[in-house]
């Protein structure tokens, strides 16, 4: 691992407590002037973007930036912000401004609505906890808090399918949780630290190591949804409000894709898992995750239940590049998790603006709405022909290097399964759009006010569906420059 210089910063701990202020600066708000909840929640992501951006040119140049907070002995709360840090903070800080401002458009003139900002402040403010984290204790508060304010989100519909995902969820987040502690304590009992940096701090196999190293699979393998622990999404998926879906598919499925690469280049080391060949069991079940859930999507008539399984698919990629320990597979990954996040979240977004204007969540009731919403169906191919893997799509990108990966891995008959899993995502997703546009076009009455543009809706899905694209038509691709960095780091 290349070593570089730390500079002390508080600005980690100042990106983290911003949303958490925006959040309790909303329930003040509410209570003495609703008319500033709006830019309360605003203020407490655009600030954190404005910060992170003006990080990333200092840890390019001058290196890691480092904070140690003396709390919580023996071990401390420790923040870290390297180039795997930078790059997940940026992508987290935008979308988590996306997903305000659609969640502003979302619940427009609903009193109802008031409450969700109060939660997705506080998932947001953990979910840059976990990225800009410098050990695994502190990663694993800010996981938790993350995970736990997610449990209101997927449950904010109070219907008792809403409330029974919930529960779910919530107890899954019990079980990673109890699994995390237990693989923190025994690594910690080996290496006398948790601090990420150092390439490893692992030297001699033990099986109390494997076992840490399997509930390190469990904990980050439930939030990233990886079989067999995928359970709890399709029926939150299903049963949560728009926003609540983008902020899970967006931001916090990655951070148990961003807790493996921790857990294998950070805490075990890329020579001691090579050596060992522990990765063979995440590379087993994220191959099974690929399958399992395109098979799985074609089932699905409820939209946001089909995205959720293809969701499982589209984490498989992202966690068999991980445990490729390649180079190419690496920057494969990591590359997905930002092309997934523009085109997932597009696709969450568009499902949001159906149901808001038509009421529809099934998909066998959606033929011929494209004639009365071109724009966002419009929106919803474009992330389907990423989805799918078509040049020049950042999708597209992740693919080929994740060949590339499974050529350097000799593993080509990955290759294969990169290609049929491309061809299922086609088939179930290709006739949505086609229906839309082609199917019949006498649908039931809709209000006309419901089908008035929204900018606050409308804007964030085309700003996704071009992102879907924009880097890979740009002379320079900015965000695969930055991969390369992080993956020559590791590698």
């Amino acid at each position: 691992m290349v070593q570089r210089e730390t500079v002390i910063s508080i600005v980690p701990a100042i990106v983290v407590l911003l949303p958490l202020l925006g959040g309790l600066g909303a329930m003040l708000a509410d209570r003495y002037r609703p008319e500033l909840r709006n830019i309360s929640v605003l203020a407490g992501t655009v600030l954190p973007l404005v910060l992170i951006a003006s990080m990333y040119p200092l840890v390019l140049s001058k290196g890691d930036h480092y904070l140690f907070l003396n709390v919580l002995p023996p071990n401390g709360m420790e923040f870290r912000v390297d180039m795997l840090s930078i790059f997940m903070a940026m992508l987290f800080s935008f979308f988590s401004v996306v997903i305000t401002v659609y969640t502003i458009g979302y619940f427009k003139d609903k009193e109802e609505g008031k409450k969700f900002f109060y939660f997705l402040m506080f998932a947001v403010g953990g979910s840059f906890g976990v990225v800009l984290s410098g050990n695994m204790f502190t990663l694993f508060l800010f996981f938790e808090f993350m995970s736990l304010m997610f449990f209101p989100l997927a449950s904010y519909r109070a219907t008792p399918e809403a409330r029974a995902a919930g529960l779910k969820f919530f107890f899954m987040t019990i079980i990673a949780g109890v699994a995390m502690f237990w693989a923190m304590v025994s690594t910690y009992s080996v290496t006398g630290t948790l601090s990420f940096g150092a390439g490893g701090l692992v030297q001699t196999a033990t099986p109390l190591l494997l076992v840490a190293f399997i509930c390190y699979l469990i904990g980050f393998g439930i939030k990233s949804a990886m079989i067999p622990l995928h359970f709890w999404m399709p029926d939150a998926y299903g049963a949560a409000v728009a926003p609540a879906a983008v902020l899970s598919s967006a931001i916090m499925l990655k951070t148990g894709v961003f807790g493996l690469i921790r857990v294998i280049h950070d805490i075990y080391g890329l020579s001691f898992i090579q050596d060992t060949g522990w990765n063979n069991i995440l590379l087993v079940l994220a191959v099974i995750s690929v399958f399992y859930g395109s098979v799985c999507a074609f089932a699905q008539d409820d939209l946001n239940r089909r995205l959720a399984y293809s969701g499982i698919a589209q984490v498989g990629y992202m966690l068999m590049g991980v445990a490729l320990l390649t180079n190419m597979a690496f920057i494969g990954a990591v590359y997905h998790i930002m092309g997934h996040a523009f085109m997932k979240g597009c696709m969450f977004l568009c499902a949001g603006v159906i149901f808001v204007n038509t009421g529809k969540q099934k998909i066998s009731e959606m033929r011929g709405i494209g004639m009365q919403m071109p724009i966002t169906m419009m929106a919803f191919t474009i992330a389907s022909v990423s989805a799918v893997g078509t040049p020049p799509f950042n999708v597209f990108v992740a693919k080929w290097h994740l060949g590339l990966g499974a050529y350097q891995a000799e593993m080509p008959i990955l290759i294969v399964l990169l290609l049929l899993s491309s061809m299922m995502n086609a088939a179930y997703y290709f006739p949505i759009s086609i229906n839309a546009f082609l199917g019949c076009r006498e649908l039931k009455n809709i209000e006309r006010k419901r089908l008035i543009f929204e900018p606050l809706r409308m804007m964030p899905v085309i700003i996704l569906a071009l992102g879907a694209a924009a880097f890979t038509l740009a002379p320079s691709n900015w965000p695969l420059n930055i991969v390369r960095m992080i993956a020559q780091a590791y590698f």
